[in-house]
């Protein structure tokens, strides 16, 4: 005999399944969101800073501008390592937060003056984009106002296109730059246990006079110089030292005896208009400023870019170096053509460092401390 399920008996059943099906959608949820949070995130995006959707300098889609000042740009990458949430920005760590479809990012800087200081970025994410406001914390020499992020998806193309060379030659002088000027970078235990002992004044080189190298004169930026091309080379004239640089632009290989030096040695090649220079044979040095060292041996690749109008050059600087840092520091400059501008020789008197080493009667502690000036 068939049995007749009443009105109530099927309100019941339907609850049931309700509640089940509800339980159900509440822990799948709770067990996936993370993992859609890692999705939607993990990987590398450009960040700008008081920027929008467009184009800078003739260059993939990373954004541009929404005012006259110039975009803060930066590569920005995120993972997730047993539940914990990792992030760099131009190959420095910064503290990542991300709950639900909210992230907060905080990143180190430094100004011009030597002012360290801090951005704090809030803001939503989606699988291609993340948007939101940052604020200043901290002192610098001229305040600087917060103002809206965003950061869209890197384009993992690295397509060898055709070579349209583009004429660079000339003077240049310093433009604003789009550097974030990373404060803190990754180091390895055996560059932190190099750079804990650092002390500026005994161990960088330009205090008395040597040359920093070319890591640190590309990076500064703060000196004009000037491009010369030829048929097989191009030649950086900088004023920095004086320095002379030759990229070679016909594959030519170092000789077996070429030594290690702080300019090493540099090819070039053109990738559609813009060009790329590959630097080897970098001797031991130091990074910049805080004295973060460079391997023996350690790589350079740098990426140059003409705008439109032929006026402006930019610069994106990557050091490769595993053997002191996790992920590679990355530094941004741009200049502005300039053919009215002078190329000053470069006065430096080192007696005035061993003078001062003398009177302070420290050239004894100087001298012993000559292994730092050897770095593997």
């Amino acid at each position: 005999m068939n049995h007749i399920i009443s009105k109530t008996e099927l309100s019941k059943f339907l609850k049931t399944i309700s509640q089940f099906i509800f339980k159900f959608i509440s822990i799948y949820l709770v067990t996936i969101s993370p993992l859609m949070a890692k999705t939607s995130v993990e990987g590398k995006w450009m960040l700008i800073l008081n920027g929008g959707k467009g184009q800078i300098d003739n260059s993939v889609v990373i954004g541009a501008p929404t005012d006259n000042k110039a975009a803060i740009i930066g590569e920005l990458s995120l993972s997730q390592i047993n539940e914990k949430w990792m992030g760099h920005v131009e190959g420095g760590p910064v503290d990542v937060k991300i709950d639900d479809n909210v992230i907060e990012i905080v990143v180190d800087s430094r100004d011009l003056a030597g002012f360290v200081f801090f951005r704090r970025l809030k803001g939503n994410f989606s699988t291609k984009e993340m948007s939101g406001t940052f604020t200043i914390e901290g002192t610098t020499e001229t305040p600087e106002a917060g103002g809206k992020w965003i950061a869209i998806r890197k384009d993992p193309n690295n397509e060898l296109l055709p070579p349209k060379p583009v004429d660079i030659s000339g003077l240049w002088t310093p433009a604003p730059g789009v550097d974030f000027r990373k404060y803190s970078m990754d180091l390895t235990e055996k560059a932190k246990l190099w750079h804990k002992d650092y002390i500026d004044h005994y161990d960088q080189p330009n205090v008395r006079c040597v040359s920093p190298g070319i890591v640190a004169i590309s990076a500064w930026g703060a000196y004009p110089f000037e491009i010369l091309k030829s048929e097989e080379r191009l030649t950086f004239l900088y004023e920095v030292d004086s320095e002379v640089r030759r990229i070679y632009m016909n594959k030519k290989e170092p000789p077996a005896y070429y030594p290690t030096s702080g300019m090493g040695f540099s090819n070039g090649y053109w990738n559609g208009s813009d060009l790329v220079i590959e630097t080897q044979l970098l001797e031991g040095n130091v990074r910049d400023f805080r004295g973060e060292p460079i391997s023996d041996g350690a790589r350079m690749h740098e990426r140059y870019s003409l705008s439109e109008d032929g006026q402006t050059l930019s610069a994106v600087i990557t050091l490769l170096d595993p053997a002191n840092y996790e992920q590679p520091p990355i530094r941004r400059r741009k200049w502005t053509r300039n053919s009215s501008t002078e190329i000053y020789p470069y006065e430096c008197d080192p007696d005035s460092f061993y003078r001062q080493m003398y009177d302070e009667n420290k050239l004894e502690m100087y001298f012993e401390r000559s292994h730092r000036r050897q770095i593997d």
